[in-house]
């Protein structure tokens, strides 16, 4: 869902900014709705709903192009990172924002709502939690690529949130286990 909603705000924030806002907002419906992933998962629902049964070579070859994306991003994410570099200091506010937000708010916010809002107990407070820790997905990199949207920014934020993580998610669940 939320891959939806992303791809619908980038579609239609890459329109022409003379095209009626309605329209534009229609188109990145559209365009989301019609995603080879979002297609992907609703033919794949519907499947299920309806107990379409799949030959198992056909499941394996599915299984085997699914195992294949992580690796694959992370790929693209590497040879993106050896042509720009990776700058360690002198990154902007920008940056440090996004990396704060991901790692120590996000984090906050997902067990106050979690604990407060939705009164869950261990185990699954944990898990809310040291989800809501693990640092900014590969998609943002995938994303920021395909509209053209400072890529170098947002590689930098999956890599610097990575390593803020392995030092902050030992921290997250003693927290969150002494709660």
């Amino acid at each position: 869902m939320l891959t939806t909603v992303v791809i619908a705000i980038m579609e239609s924030a890459s329109r022409d900014s003379t095209v009626h806002s309605g329209s534009a907002v229609l188109h990145g419906i559209r365009a989301a709705l019609t995603t080879p992933l979002v297609l992907a998962c609703w033919v794949g629902i519907a499947a299920n709903a309806a107990n379409v049964p799949a030959p198992r070579w056909l499941l394996d070859c599915l299984s085997m192009a699914g195992a294949a994306a992580a690796p694959v991003a992370l790929f693209a994410l590497g040879l993106h990172l050896g042509a720009a570099g990776l700058q360690l200091r002198g990154a902007d506010r920008d940056e440090y924002w996004l990396i704060a937000m991901k790692c120590v708010a996000f984090p906050v916010l997902a067990y106050t709502v979690a604990h407060f809002g939705f009164h869950l107990a261990q185990p699954w407070l944990g898990y809310v939690v040291l989800i809501a820790a693990m640092p900014s997905p590969q998609n943002l990199f995938i994303f920021a690529q395909t509209y053209d949207t400072d890529v170098d920014l947002a590689a930098s934020v999956v890599v610097k949130s990575t390593l803020v993580t392995l030092l902050l998610l030992p921290l997250w669940a003693v927290a969150v286990v002494r709660s």
